[in-house]
C-alpha cells in the first residue's frame, strides 16, 4: 500500500510539472504599428507569460513549422513584389532561438499564407493573384520560387488566399477568393480538380473532418461555410450555412475541435466574433452559438487540451482567451489576454 501511494504521488508530481511547463505559442504580427516581428509566449492554464520577440522581420502574417520542429517559415506580407518574401529560420534548442537561413522573393505581392507540402514551401500571394512554390533543401533553405499565376474568372481578378493539405496527404486545395474557386493540385503544375462557387463568395480558409470525408470552406465575402463531400473526382457541395448573419463581409478563419464535434469560424467588420457550429451526421452543420470578441478577429487556435480558444484580435491589439465547453461547444470570455500590436497569426510550437 505504501509503495502504491508513493507511486501515485510521483505521478501527480510529474503531471503537475508537465502542466506547469505550459505550451509555447508563436504569434505573427503586422509590423506597421509598433510590433517588430514574431513573438513567443507560454500559455499555462488560461494565462500567458510576457511576450518575447524571437524573430525580427517585416509583416510575418503567416507561419509554418517543419514536422520535426527544426525549421520555421514566415511570409513577409508586403504590398509590392519587392517587399514580398518568404523567410526560412533554423531553431537552435541550445539557445532556444531562431537564426535566419535565407529569404526568397515570392514574385507575387502580399503573400498571406504558407504551407509545407511534399518538399516545397507554398505561398498564397493575395495581391499577386498567384501561388509560389519553393523547393526546400536538406538544410531547410529555400530555393528560388516558381510562380503560378491564375487568370481572372469572368473579369474578377484572382486573389489566392490559402493552401490546405488534403486529408489523404496526396494533394493541396488552393482557395482563390477573387475567382471564388477552389483548386486541387498534386504539384506546382498538376491540377487535379476545381470547384467554382457563386461569384462573390470569396473562399478563404478550409478545414477537414477527422475521417477525411468532408471539407469545410469559409467564404469571407458571402459570410458562409460550405460543406463538401470529398470524392474521387473532386468536391461535391452538400450544405451552405451562414456564419456571418449581419453582412460584415469579413469572415477569416475556421477550425474544428479535436473530437470533430464542433466547428468554429471568425467573423469581422460587423459584430465581430466567433460562430459555433455542431457537426452532425455526414458532416452537416447546425449553428449553436455566437461569441463576441475584440475588434477584427483574424486567426485563432484551440489549445491542445481543447479547453480554450485563443483569438488574435488585430485592431484591439491583443490575443484573447475564451474557455470552451467540451459538451456544448460554446465559448465564454475569461478576461485573460496578452497585449501586442496587430497580432494576426497564432501557432503552437
Amino acid at each position: 500500500m505504501k509503495n502504491h501511494i508513493l507511486l501515485l504521488l510521483l505521478l501527480c508530481l510529474v503531471g503537475c510539472k508537465s502542466a506547469d511547463r505550459g505550451a509555447t505559442l508563436l504569434i505573427g504580427t503586422y509590423t506597421d504599428a509598433g510590433s517588430r516581428g514574431i513573438y513567443r509566449t507560454t500559455f499555462t492554464d488560461g494565462n500567458f507569460s510576457a511576450p518575447e520577440l524571437v524573430v525580427e522581420v517585416d509583416n510575418p502574417s503567416f507561419l509554418a513549422l517543419s514536422a520535426d520542429g527544426r525549421y520555421l517559415y514566415a511570409v513577409s506580407e508586403g504590398g509590392t513584389d519587392s517587399t514580398s518574401a518568404l523567410n526560412a529560420y533554423r531553431y537552435d534548442a541550445a539557445t532556444d532561438g531562431f537564426s535566419l537561413i535565407n529569404r526568397q522573393p515570392t514574385y507575387g505581392a502580399s503573400p498571406c499564407y504558407v504551407r509545407l507540402f511534399d518538399g516545397y514551401a507554398y505561398t498564397a500571394n493575395y495581391t499577386g493573384g498567384s501561388f509560389s512554390a519553393f523547393p526546400i533543401g536538406e538544410d531547410g533553405a529555400l530555393g528560388q520560387a516558381t510562380e503560378q499565376e491564375l487568370e481572372p474568372r469572368e473579369g474578377s481578378p484572382s486573389h489566392v488566399h490559402g493552401l490546405f493539405e488534403a486529408p489523404d496527404g496526396e494533394s493541396l486545395y488552393v482557395t482563390d477568393l477573387g475567382r471564388s474557386e477552389i483548386f486541387q493540385i498534386a504539384s506546382p503544375t498538376k491540377e487535379l480538380s476545381r470547384y467554382s462557387l457563386a461569384m462573390g463568395s470569396g473562399p478563404r480558409h478550409m478545414a477537414f473532418s477527422r475521417d477525411g470525408a468532408q471539407a469545410y470552406a469559409l467564404n469571407e465575402l458571402k459570410g458562409t461555410v460550405c460543406v463538401f463531400d470529398i470524392e474521387e473526382g473532386g468536391l461535391t457541395l452538400k450544405q451552405e450555412i451562414a456564419s456571418d448573419s449581419v453582412g460584415g463581409g469579413g469572415c477569416a478563419d475556421i477550425h474544428l475541435s479535436e473530437d470533430g464535434r464542433f466547428l468554429y469560424a471568425s467573423n469581422r467588420l460587423k459584430e465581430d466574433g466567433i460562430s459555433v457550429f455542431s457537426v452532425g451526421q455526414g458532416g452537416l452543420l447546425t449553428k449553436v452559438g455566437y461569441t463576441l470578441t475584440g475588434i477584427h478577429p483574424r486567426n485563432f487556435t484551440l489549445s491542445e487540451d481543447g479547453r480554450y480558444v485563443l483569438v488574435a484580435v488585430r485592431d484591439s491589439n491583443r490575443v484573447e482567451v475564451y474557455s470552451r465547453d467540451a459538451e456544448t461547444g460554446l465559448l465564454t470570455a475569461t478576461g485573460q489576454s496578452i497585449e501586442l500590436s496587430h497580432p494576426v497569426f497564432l501557432m503552437w510550437m
